[in-house]
């Protein structure tokens, strides 16, 4: 694929436009398990929204990156707001670590590169993971319902079960598998299978108090009205539509946050309005996708009396 077939490099050269949105929830969820400055690798992070997240709170992140747009967005951010942030401008194919980490993370980046790359690379990142740390994917997986759209095509190098696989004696704290509706700069909405995984090496000496919360109900939002909500739609819009949610899993991330390339807040905030299989996203109220969940939906919360 060109660099002109490549969607996000239209999001990617423009100064103020976010093409991929904020941090991951997964990232936030497993951030306060870090240790303080931890080393943390995000290979393929784009625009770097979740390394950008992890700087903001006081880690050493090194982001690796194929798009010369992406990189110099992020350089620029990094430059802006005086962080520290170590941006690699590399083919994953060519990229040799060489320290060891506390998270490694690859979000819609590995399904990039064939089987012979990534299976190698993770069993090299394993053996460079220190005690507790973690490591986190994210893969787009073409099913039967819904191909790899063509604006996404890529190696398809990922099966469903792979991970688990390849992790099978860490413990796996999301195998999760659902179908994505989202927009992006230049394109219009588009719809993809993915696998969110997060998985973390033992150590022996610390207790580990996060809790999965199984957040799967028997409610139900009628598919035509599931299909009928706008991406783009605020929360008070999308309930004028006759849409009442009942279990709603709200997340507030403390501390700085890049809503955009240019803007940083102070209270950043995911709901997810679950309806038995469908959810819907907010991103700071507006809707910014919509979910078939194949795997039960999850939230990871720290079960310390300290945080009760």
């Amino acid at each position: 694929m060109s660099n002109s077939e490549r969607f996000w490099e239209k999001g990617y050269s423009d100064a103020k436009v976010w093409t991929m949105g904020g941090p991951s929830v997964e990232v936030f969820e497993i951030e306060q398990f870090l240790p303080r400055n931890s080393t943390v690798i995000d290979i393929g992070c784009g625009e770097g929204r979740n390394a950008l997240f992890l700087v903001l709170r006081g880690h050493k992140v090194t982001a690796l990156e194929l798009s010369s747009n992406a990189v110099k967005k992020l350089r620029s951010i990094a430059d802006r707001y005086s962080l520290n942030i170590d941006v690699i401008e590399e083919r994953i194919e060519d990229f040799v670590p060489d320290e060891n980490y506390d998270l490694v993370m690859a979000h819609s980046s590995l399904h990039f590169v064939t089987k012979d790359v990534w299976i190698p690379l993770l069993r090299e990142m394993r053996q460079r993971t220190k005690p507790g740390g973690f490591h986190n994917f994210t893969s787009i997986i073409e099913i039967p319902r819904y191909p790899v759209p063509h604006e996404c095509r890529h190696a398809n190098s990922f099966d469903r079960g792979d991970l688990d696989s390849q992790y099978a004696d860490w413990q796996i704290l999301r195998s999760d598998f659902y179908a994505k509706w989202d927009s992006h700069p230049g394109i219009p909405t588009h719809v993809h299978a993915v696998e969110k995984f997060l998985s973390r090496k033992a150590n022996p000496v610390e207790r580990f108090t996060l809790t999965k919360v199984d957040l799967s109900n028997s409610d139900n939002l009628p598919l035509i009205l599931f299909d009928s909500i706008p991406l783009g739609a605020d929360a008070t819009a999308v309930k004028s539509m006759g849409v009442r949610p009942r279990h709603v899993n709200r997340i507030e991330m403390p501390g700085w946050n890049m809503t955009s390339p240019t803007e940083l807040t102070g209270n950043y905030v995911v709901e997810d309005w679950i309806f038995g299989i469908y959810g819907l996203q907010f991103t700071q109220s507006i809707l910014t996708g919509k979910y078939e969940y194949f795997t039960s939906p999850v939230s990871l919360r720290n079960s310390s009396p300290l945080n009760q």
